[in-house]
């Protein structure tokens, strides 16, 4: 996806345009523009094609693009051929730049695809992709058509299986009998060499550029020889790349040996038992709709046979046909698209803006009404006293400002994306793929305020209530870009008013609601995660016990005690309660040389900047929880009890311990919280547990993850977090687990079938509630989920344009602090503000 040149129309028909669908400039010229363009009234979203730059002007070229778009959409009507992508719309034969329109999918072109994943696609890949377009061509053909426009800018990947764009291609670049090479809006290494020469397009010649995709798919290269080709492909693609059209396979030929050993599992139903003397195509209602015998009529057919029925290729194009880079690609495509709104801008020009009529105004003689698409497309508008539009017309050459008042210029509101979206779409197209197809997923920023409705239909459309789509992204209410390196800590959000982000010398409060920078304090070298105390200090752990006021950054006291270098060092927070907090502490002797110092814990009271008590603390104990009388302070592996969690009691107010524990069954590697009273819940592996925080016992409790990994396996829990009585805690599968803290009862398991799971990321998503505990969020590597905590339905997925979610991602994970009505999250790059619902 690219964002608009300024050569780009921002409007083509009746639809204003989004963006460049595929890439703007690559080794070969495109054989057409490709654009995303949504109606005036928002809810339909196409792919607009229209001609190549280069031949925008040419007479005879526009032409044969209005005959190649007219016997699309002809070929199309009524059950379009599988993987075909239909065309529904096109232009009048009016001056203006002609175009067609197919119904918008999240889709990739081939060299787009290439390009997300890295390299050439997996064999198996490339084998459904030239199974389902081989499908497609063998209906084209059987229907008396060639398609005549098979090439990798042509072939789109979505995730269901490919599209194919780019009907007639070929004719409408030179009429036969003209050579073709080198022609704007052709691609050479895929054109078959009957055709170049000037030969009239048939069938074969697919295939010759079938083959010439598919090797392109499997090599990464255009022009690959033979021998370059996979073992598993290269019979198959060699065959189609033969000089000699009478050397080439048939499409359906091609079609058995790419899907041999592909099974399509039928129902019961599906197989129909003989009916009688076998149809020809005198009998009635046995014609297809291009003629010829329609599928499904012999005796003995199946659904494979019948129209609308099972594909051929769909064996092959189950999960897992898609590498999971491209689907990640194709996720982000759609959460942009998604995002993406029609935004009010002045144009001095209205070259590709239809001008308002008045309801009931005469069409000026000349000046053909609307197309039936068009028409049908504003009946509702216009029912209700909008104007209808005059159809779309270009300029004429050397034309300035077409629309005219009384004689003087006048300037002519025109849709278009705002230049914050430009730039955004901008890093979209110059970054990594991002998120969800199927289930959409992702970022696009947007103008602070909502654009004006500017016609009667927008209007409308503003008043009618709009139902999202679940996991649809929300849209972000501000994005700060972070210079220098990204934060190392969680953000905390101050009083719902202030976001603090920690780097790894300075922190930055950020105005929650503009995303307006407020201060910067450098030279804290924090060395761990900032808290609050007493609601009004914000203490920074790092160069001694920094405490900061929220709103200015300014320094309300420093103390040197515990600095990295002090005699007592800041090692680790263990909890915080009000104003007071406790933390470990390296206290280095005058012999030990700074080296290996004796632990202690400390407690220490922010508010009054002093020291309550410390006591010693054994190597190893380094997670603290607060019980309603206790801290706890747990370590790893017991020497009495290989493997097993040993915990410490100390009195909250003077450190004396209370008690020792090791509780049978929890691992070191055990993630663990409790709920505040004298529960335990531990994360060990695939299993939950709850133990008595209180009791040297078994556990109280249990519960299996839901989720799988790419594997099939079940996958390990996170950290589970506590709200209330609920323990909430997401495991490796995507899976969300919401469980009574006391008893392990479950309110609800929900398993999500998550793009990011095939990725196979080693680390589990961080569980967040808001403090309401009405919304419950799940952080992963390259995401960000949010669910309603009542029954854990989905509510959106966002993910920003800078995410890696590859397994050996080195970008940080998505960090997540969030209020009862927003939420902020710090990527690798940018801090992003979303509304929570």
């Amino acid at each position: 996806m690219e964002p608009l040149s300024r050569d780009d129309p921002q409007r083509l028909g009746p639809y204003h345009v989004i963006a460049r669908l595929g890439p703007s400039a690559g080794e070969a010229p495109a054989t057409a523009r490709h654009f995303i363009a949504r109606s005036a009234a928002g809810d339909r979203t196409v792919v607009v094609t229209a001609p190549p730059e280069e031949l925008a002007d040419d007479v005879g070229y526009r032409e044969r693009f209005r005959a190649e778009a007219e016997n699309a959409r002809l070929l199309g009507g009524g059950r379009p051929p599988l993987w075909l992508a239909p065309v529904v719309e096109i232009s009048d034969g009016g001056a203006g730049t002609p175009w067609s329109a197919t119904p918008f999918l999240p889709m990739l072109s081939l060299p787009a695809a290439l390009e997300a994943n890295g390299g050439p696609l997996p064999v198996r890949t490339v084998r459904a992709l030239g199974a389902a377009l081989a499908e497609t061509l063998a209906e084209v053909h059987t229907a008396g058509f060639a398609h005549a426009g098979i090439a990798p800018s042509t072939v789109y990947l979505a995730g269901d299986g490919p599209r194919l764009l780019g009907y007639g291609v070929v004719r409408a670049a030179a009429s036969d009998g003209e050579a073709r090479v080198g022609l704007p809006g052709l691609e050479d290494d895929a054109l078959p060499p009957e055709q170049a020469a000037g030969g009239r397009p048939r069938p074969l010649g697919d295939i010759f550029a079938l083959g010439a995709v598919l090797a392109y798919a499997a090599t990464g290269r255009r022009r690959s020889d033979a021998d370059e080709l996979p073992k598993d492909v290269r019979s198959a693609v060699g065959r189609c790349l033969a000089q000699d059209p009478a050397d080439r396979p048939t499409a359906r030929a091609l079609l058995d040996e790419l899907t041999r050993g592909v099974r399509v599992p039928l129902p019961p139903h599906a197989v129909r038992a003989p009916a009688g003397a076998p149809p020809t195509v005198v009998d009635g209602g046995s014609e297809g709709p291009y003629g010829g015998t329609a599928r499904g009529a012999g005796p003995g057919s199946t659904a494979l046979d019948s129209a609308g029925g099972i594909s051929r290729a769909a064996g092959a194009l189950g999960p897992g046909w898609l590498p999971g880079r491209v689907i990640v690609a194709l996720s982000e495509l759609s959460s942009v698209v998604l995002a993406a709104e029609i935004e009010p801008a002045e144009a001095s020009s209205s070259a590709e803006a239809p001008l308002p009529v008045a309801a009931g105004a005469p069409v000026a003689a000349g000046v053909s009404p609307a197309g039936p698409a068009t028409a049908s497309h504003q009946a509702g508008a216009e029912g209700l006293g909008a104007a209808p539009a005059a159809p779309d017309r270009g300029p004429a050459p050397g034309a300035g400002n077409a629309g005219t008042e009384g004689g003087s210029p006048r300037k002519t509101l025109v849709p278009s994306l705002s230049p914050s979206r430009r730039r955004l779409l901008l890093g979209v197209a110059g970054g990594t793929a991002g998120l969800a197809v199927g289930g959409g997923a992702t970022w696009l920023a947007t103008a602070p305020e909502p654009p004006a409705p500017l016609t009667p239909a927008q209007r409308l459309a503003a008043h009618r209530p709009r139902h999202r789509l679940p996991g649809a992204p929300p849209t972000p209410l501000w994005r700060y870009d972070v210079t220098g390196a990204a934060s190392t800590y969680a953000p905390l959000v101050w009083r719902e008013a202030v976001a603090v982000i920690t780097g790894e010398r300075a922190v930055t409060g950020i105005d929650l609601r503009t995303g307006k920078r407020l201060w910067t304090r450098e030279g804290l070298r924090p060395a761990g995660q900032p808290w609050v105390a007493g609601g009004d200090a914000l203490v920074v752990p790092g160069d001694g016990l920094v405490s900061l006021e929220p709103r200015t950054g300014r320094i309300h006291w420093r103390s040197n005690d515990f600095r990295q270098d002090a005699r007592s060092s800041f090692t680790g927070l263990l909890a915080v309660d009000g104003t007071t907090v406790w933390f470990t502490a390296t206290v280095r002797g005058e012999g030990s040389g700074g080296a290996n110092g004796d632990r202690v814990v400390v407690a220490y009271d922010v508010h009054e900047g002093a020291e309550l008590w410390r006591g010693p603390l054994a190597a190893g104990f380094d997670e603290g929880h607060l019980l309603k009388e206790a801290l706890v302070v747990m370590a790893g592996a017991d020497r009495g009890r290989t493997g097993a969690k040993r915990a410490i009691a100390l009195s909250r107010d003077r450190g004396e311990e209370l008690w020792q524990r090791v509780y049978p069954g929890m691992t070191a590697e055990g993630l663990v919280t409790t709920d505040a009273r004298r529960t335990l819940i531990a994360a060990l592996g695939t299993t939950l547990r709850g133990f008595d925080a209180t009791r040297d016992s078994a556990a109280l409790w249990s519960v299996t993850a839901k989720g799988k990994d790419a594997e099939g396996r079940l996958a390990d829990f996170g950290v589970p977090l506590v709200h209330g009585k609920t323990a909430y805690v997401a495991d490796g599968g995507f899976a969300l687990h919401a469980v009574e803290a006391a008893t392990g009862e479950i309110r609800w398991q929900r398993a999500y079938g998550f793009v990011m799971k095939v990725l196979a990321a080693p680390r589990t998503p961080d569980t967040l509630v808001s403090p309401a505990g009405r919304r419950v969020l799940m952080a992963g590597d390259a995401e960000v989920d949010a669910f309603d905590a009542e029954d854990g339905s989905l509510l959106w997925r966002f993910t920003d344009a800078g995410a890696d979610p590859g397994p050996r991602s080195r970008s940080p994970r998505r960090k997540v602090a969030l209020t009862d009505d927003r939420v902020v999250v710090v990527g690798s790059g940018s801090v992003y503000a979303l509304p929570l619902d």
